[in-house]
């Protein structure tokens, strides 16, 4: 990648560059140009002299009507100056006409000013382009590098249930268990298939917000009582000593999909359980107004860096790295979330919980209608 960016960094130094060069180059090239036709200009004045001289020696005219008759014409961008009314044929100087050297001037201005916007529009709309294409670059970098961990990370959620099951089957082949140890090995092999089957879902429902193909099946629900429901179900079996603190409103009717809506707040609850602890303090809120429902829930984890926090609903993407990172997870959960408030047309936010953790809010319409 350093490699990568290296090279990137070559190019874009070498084309800055070299239209750099050909900018002044153009330049230059007006300058000599204007230059040029100057002395063009002037070397027509020594043309018209002896034209003039030529026309005196064979008597083509011989007054000065007769002279500008066949100087005029003949060289419209110079004339001729009489030093001598007394004898004005033997006494004259031909030079540039002043509207001549000013349109000389004009045409170099114009043609500089054409290189000098021409190379401004250029040189912003190739910096547009290197910003673009640095932005493509460090997202498909960071897509690598998410990849790669998200590899590593599902490998350890799909193998540990599978090992442990292969585990429990085998215990059942080898030894004689009692019916008791028999019960037990049987629910912990279904609890490790329930969590190899969340993962699968994980994946397929990933899949399918990525494609745009999930449906929501929206319908008036009470979002207080769900919500009760699936704290309750975290509290009992789950772990007697986590700790969840709620102010839940009652009566807070929502136009959503139950499923979803399910999804979304197991994925927050689980999230602030992983990374505050299984004995810490989750703050749980559900407010509604005329304008729309909040939903909160705050835990006491490490927090969250400001720089992840744009990244954090990205797909794969887990805080830290995945060779030095304990806590379990395929970086999915954040994705399927913002992906489900999208589609209920809701806005999720998060700040900095005091004096530590993270806030998540989930902002939903309040009409119910």
């Amino acid at each position: 990648m350093n490699k990568a960016r290296i090279i990137f960094i070559v190019l874009t130094i070498y084309i800055f560059a070299a239209f750099g060069w050909w900018t002044y180059a153009h330049y230059k090239n007006a300058k000599l140009i204007s230059l040029q036709q100057k002395d063009v200009l002037e070397m027509r004045c020594y043309k018209a002299t002896f034209d003039i001289q030529g026309g005196i020696d064979q008597q083509l005219f011989d007054d000065t009507i007769g002279l500008r008759t066949f100087f005029d014409p003949n060289y419209p961008d110079l004339e001729v100056v009489f030093l001598n009314n007394f004898i004005p044929l033997s006494n004259y100087m031909v030079r540039p006409k002043l509207d001549s050297y000013k349109s000389l001037e004009n045409n170099y201005k114009r043609q500089l000013w054409m290189y000098i916007m021409e190379g401004i529009v250029m040189m912003l709309l190739l910096f547009w382009g290197v910003i673009v294409i640095y932005s493509s670059f460090k997202k498909e970098l960071l897509f690598k590098r998410l990849q790669a961990n998200f590899l590593l990370s599902i490998t350890h959620e799909l193998k540990t249930p599978l090992t442990a099951m292969k585990l429990y089957m085998e215990t059942l082949l080898k030894r004689q268990v009692s019916p008791e140890q028999t019960k037990t090995i049987i629910e912990n092999s279904l609890i490790e298939t329930d969590r190899l089957q969340e993962q699968v879902e994980k994946l397929l429902l990933s899949a399918q917000l990525d494609n745009h193909k999930y449906q929501l099946q929206k319908q008036s629900l009470n979002l207080s009582e769900l919500l009760e429901e699936i704290i309750a179900n975290f509290i009992r079996p789950r772990n007697h000593s986590l700790t969840i603190e709620t102010n839940i409103q009652e009566q807070v009717i929502v136009q959503g999909d139950a499923n979803a809506l399910e999804m979304i707040i197991n994925n927050l609850i689980s999230n602030a359980i992983k990374y505050g602890g299984e004995t810490s303090t989750i703050k749980i809120s559900l407010v509604q107004t005329n304008q729309f429902t909040s939903l909160k829930i705050a835990d006491e984890g490490p927090g969250i860096k400001e720089e992840e926090k744009k990244l954090l609903f990205n797909k794969f993407f887990r805080t830290g790295d995945e060779n030095t990172r304990k806590t379990k997870g395929t970086g999915l959960g954040l994705f399927i979330v913002k992906n489900l408030v999208d589609l209920h047309q809701g806005k999720i936010t998060i700040s900095n919980n005091e004096p530590k953790g993270t806030i998540f809010e989930i902002k939903l319409n309040s009409d119910a209608n």
